[in-house]
């Protein structure tokens, strides 16, 4: 694999890449005895299309972001052994052992490892070492729809709810029909389309929230009429608010960033 061996190809750790996983490719899972706020919900296939994309989209390799956090093992410099390295907002890494920091925003895992044994060369002879994907930055849920500020949610690490993330959108819209919230997911066997009714939840609280918990890639959708048709739905408006094959290929790479087991939840 471009001249690297395969025990220097990086690891992601276990638990971190199992929950990761499950966040990012799983099914919807009910929780609790709460009432369910979901009153209705649809699986829509893949186009033809779409299944060709994501076809190609499995073989995605995930590209280093602003926020990951590494770590860096070498075989024999056990000195230099580092942990928590963060991508800095500039995309740059900065190094143990007085190594100049390099761009690491960008690059496979693979790349920077060579990148990274280039420059220890200068000063070490025949650096061994691997980069290990610790942690990944910042995750997000796209907001569209009747919403004063649509776009992408940032996930915080202890996870959020649907009217969590609207909230941080600036809330509704006066059109806005909360009743009718459409939240979509990619799933193996295609789009998991949930109707929520908000209207409640805004009375009774968050906690009913803990039911619909995001995950990465996750489309709220906040609609000003009521929406009939998931599928036409799916076809006609969906691919306007957000680019569905990127979507494909960003929860692709981020399940091949190692030698973790793909979980479908």
């Amino acid at each position: 694999m471009n001249g690297i061996a395969p025990a220097r190809i990086s690891r992601f750790s276990g638990t971190a890449g199992c929950s990761l996983l499950l966040l990012a490719l799983g099914l919807a899972a009910g929780c609790g005895s709460a009432p369910s706020p979901v009153v209705r919900t649809d699986l829509v296939p893949f186009t033809p299309e779409q299944q060709t994309e994501l076809a190609r989209a499995k073989s995605a390799e995930y590209r280093l972001r602003n926020g990951d956090k590494l770590a860096i093992d070498f075989k024999y410099e056990d000195e230099l052994d580092s942990t928590n390295l963060v991508i800095l907002p500039d995309g740059r890494l900065t190094l143990p052992g007085g190594v100049d920091p390099v761009l690491a925003r960008g690059l496979t895992v693979v790349e920077l490892d060579s990148t990274l044994t280039a420059c220890y060369a200068l000063d070490y002879r025949d650096p061994d070492l691997s980069v290990i994907v610790e942690n990944l930055g910042d995750l997000h849920v796209y907001v569209m729809g009747e919403v004063k500020q649509p776009g992408q949610v940032v996930l915080p690490p202890g996870g959020m709810g649907v009217l969590q993330a609207i909230a941080y959108s600036g809330g509704f819209d006066d059109d806005a029909r909360p009743h009718e919230t459409v939240v979509m997911r990619v799933t193996p066997g295609g789009f998991l389309l949930r109707q929520i009714d908000l209207s409640h939840l805004q009375r009774r609280g968050i906690p009913d929230m803990a039911a619909l918990d995001l995950q990465p890639y996750d489309v709220i959708y906040v609609p000003r009429s009521a929406i009939g048709d998931f599928s036409y739905f799916s076809r006609s408006v969906l691919e306007g608010l957000v680019k569905v094959s990127q979507i494909f290929w960003d929860i692709y790479a981020i399940a091949n960033i190692g030698r973790v087991e793909t979980i479908w939840r």
